[in-house]
């Protein structure tokens, strides 16, 4: 095994940092929580990493599962470099992103997802988790983040399970991107690239158009009409262009931008002004990220003393992580030898109590 010990703190946006440090692909995962340390504690672009943190808690993949996530630490490294490269872009990249990164799509089983048959419909669970917890949430929002209600005084829900088979399907036909190779045995199989070079956990899914599923799709008010051939790159834009259009996103991703970076408990207001931002940064964009991160922490709510003052209801408990690097950079820790490996974060006693 070959390792870079001392590489220097990413630059901003450089994707390949974290996965640079990895010349082949079954490096110990320890050097992923290394490199992690390294650059929360010192790297020069401290919100560019703190807003990446925050993405990941939205965004999840874990290692820690039946998924071979934990066996691909260049992929997982890759995936965290991702959020950080995008955290001040567009939230339409983002997604995209996200959904076509291969350590998602091993998590979540979108990676390898067939068109179905007759007795098997297609994998629904990147497709439910993609509208439930990524973009527009179980039920329909105001754009303060409060329920929408029907007559009876309900909430109303989002999606049905009809869309989750529309999305479902409609997100067919994506498996592993080894470069030159669009077999079969590249759409079923992980062919480790053991070289010196980049391999495809670190490269985005690619299409597949004979897995890909041709049968009408409806989901969220879009009907996809059946089709004579497959068209998955035309289907996923498709579904993400739908998605990030959808009423539901600005005050759904807001409100959880506004818990993660300032207060658990943000005013209906503070989530509307954020919101707004997030459909039009004051020149017609959409989803502008870094309009919508400084909307979030120059808000009057975020940074107005009168507005915490006697208010038990406003901030939030740092979690254990966050003291730490908090810490770490207020006193400049620096690591003699180049490593920066901390260990479990899971004891509560030797580690940090959290997960």
């Amino acid at each position: 095994m070959s390792v870079i010990i001392n590489n220097p703190p990413c630059a901003s946006g450089d994707v390949k940092c974290n996965a640079a440090l990895f010349v082949q692909n079954n490096s110990d995962e320890d050097l992923v929580q290394s490199t992690f340390w390294q650059q929360s504690v010192t790297a020069p672009d401290q919100l560019r990493q703190r807003v990446k943190y925050a993405l990941s808690e939205l965004f999840v993949i874990s290692s820690n599962n039946t998924t071979s996530i934990e066996n691909m630490p260049r992929g997982e490294a890759s995936y965290y470099d991702m959020l950080g490269n995008d955290a001040f872009g567009n939230f339409r990249q983002l997604l995209q992103d996200v959904t076509l990164s291969p350590m998602m799509g091993q998590f979540l089983s979108m990676l390898g997802n067939d068109k179905g048959n007759a007795t098997t419909d297609p994998d629904e669970n990147y497709a439910r988790e993609v509208m439930q917890l990524f973009t527009i949430g179980l039920w329909q929002l105001n754009d303060d983040g409060t329920l929408q209600l029907d007559s009876t005084g309900k909430p109303i829900p989002t999606y049905s399970n009809t869309d989750v088979k529309g999305m479902a399907a409609t997100l067919t036909g994506y498996s592993w991107n080894i470069p030159g190779d669009s077999s079969d045995t590249a759409w079923s199989n992980c062919c480790v690239y053991v070289g010196t070079g980049f391999g495809e956990e670190l490269l985005p899914m690619q299409s597949f158009p004979n897995h890909h599923s041709t049968v009408q799709k409806q989901f969220l008010g879009i009907t996809i009409p059946a089709a004579g051939s497959p068209d998955p790159a035309g289907d996923l834009k498709l579904a993400l262009d739908t998605l990030f259009n959808h009423p539901n996103l600005p005050a759904f991703f807001s409100k959880q931008m506004i818990q993660h970076m300032v207060t658990s408990n943000p005013s209906p207001a503070y989530v509307n002004r954020v919101a707004q931002v997030f459909k039009n940064d004051g020149t017609g964009v959409r989803g502008n990220l870094q309009a919508v991160i400084t909307a979030i922490l120059l808000d009057p709510e975020a940074r107005d003393t009168a507005t915490v003052v006697g208010n038990a209801q406003y901030g939030k408990v740092r979690e254990p992580m966050l003291r730490y690097t908090a810490w770490a950079r207020a006193f400049t820790a620096q690591s003699r030898t180049g490593s920066f490996y901390i260990g479990s974060t899971e004891d509560p006693i030797y580690g940090f109590g959290e997960m």
